[in-house]
């Protein structure tokens, strides 16, 4: 059987040409619905955005809106080239394809269900220090799979919005009012009460302290070379929060402690120093003779 490629060509080219004006329309189609899914995702941010600042919720939205305008006009594009078939054949995997690819991507599935709760629990800001799991640092960022914390030594950290969820949070800056405590050692002959009193007076002034809750001096411990101060009082950790190095108030901190050794110093309040005993033992000699 002799076979007409010029006729096959003809056909060919016959149904080609006579597709072109839907191929053309079906692209049109498609360019509108990305036009449309990029001006939807601008506005949509932009207007969520302004309700939830510094939140992936608008975000997701956002993204969710634009790419639903993508699908929806690759879909009407298919139908209008005449690939109806193909279209539903996608739209039937889909659910199938949801389930393989739900297996395959379980942990970047489960980071993206975290990272939604935690915008719409919000137990914590953009700019709050906050520990996960031993890691601590400032917020500087949230998406749909990660968090973004910064500690003290410049270090970027990036945590899985599972383990935020799965984990213990603390939040240090939920409120602003943190405690800060050291302990401080004095000589047992040393007036604990004159000590304590210089040291509340100190505290009071500072007014980088809060007066409310009261700073505070306990008797820890009573031993044989050492009287043990514990010294307590709270600072406003929102006002440094933004700067690496006052984290925690360890500033603040190293600054009182120097400040109350020397005015411990300068009230004559002795550090406690270890007494050492040496005992010298005459060591006896025997001489020894042989015959």
């Amino acid at each position: 059987m002799k076979i007409d490629l010029g006729k096959i060509f003809d056909d060919f080219y016959g149904d080609i040409s006579a597709m072109i004006p839907n191929i053309l329309t079906g692209i049109i189609v498609l360019i509108l619905f990305i036009i449309l899914g990029k001006l939807v995702y601008i506005f949509i941010g932009k207007r969520i955005q302004i309700k939830w600042k510094d939140s992936i919720v608008s975000t997701f939205i956002a993204e969710a809106s634009k790419w639903s305008f993508y699908i929806f006009g690759i879909i009407i594009a298919l139908n209008i080239v005449g690939f109806g078939g193909v279209a539903s054949s996608l739209i039937a995997g889909a659910g199938i394809s949801a389930i393989i690819f739900g297996f395959a991507f379980k942990d970047i599935g489960e980071n993206f269900l975290a990272g939604i709760i935690l915008a719409l629990k919000r137990p914590f800001e953009i700019g709050d220090i906050i520990e996960i799991d031993g890691f601590k640092g400032n917020v500087k960022g949230l998406d749909l799979r990660t968090t973004h914390l910064r500690n003290v030594e410049g270090k970027d950290i990036y945590i899985p919005n599972s383990s935020i969820i799965k984990n213990t949070l603390i939040n240090y800056t939920k409120d602003g009012n943190l405690r800060i405590n050291f302990m401080i050692g004095i000589a047992p002959e040393s007036d604990i009460n004159r000590t304590r009193d210089l040291i509340i007076d100190y505290l009071r002034s500072n007014k980088q302290i809060l007066k409310n809750p009261v700073p505070n001096v306990i008797v820890l411990e009573l031993g044989e070379f050492t009287t043990d101060l514990q010294v307590l009082f709270w600072v406003d950790i929102l006002v440094n929060k933004k700067l690496p190095d006052s984290y925690l108030g360890h500033n603040i901190r190293s600054k009182v402690i120097t400040d109350v050794k020397q005015i411990l110093d300068q009230n004559k309040i002795e550090m406690p120093s270890q007494v050492i005993e040496h005992k010298m033992y005459r060591e006896n000699k025997f001489r020894v003779t042989k015959e």
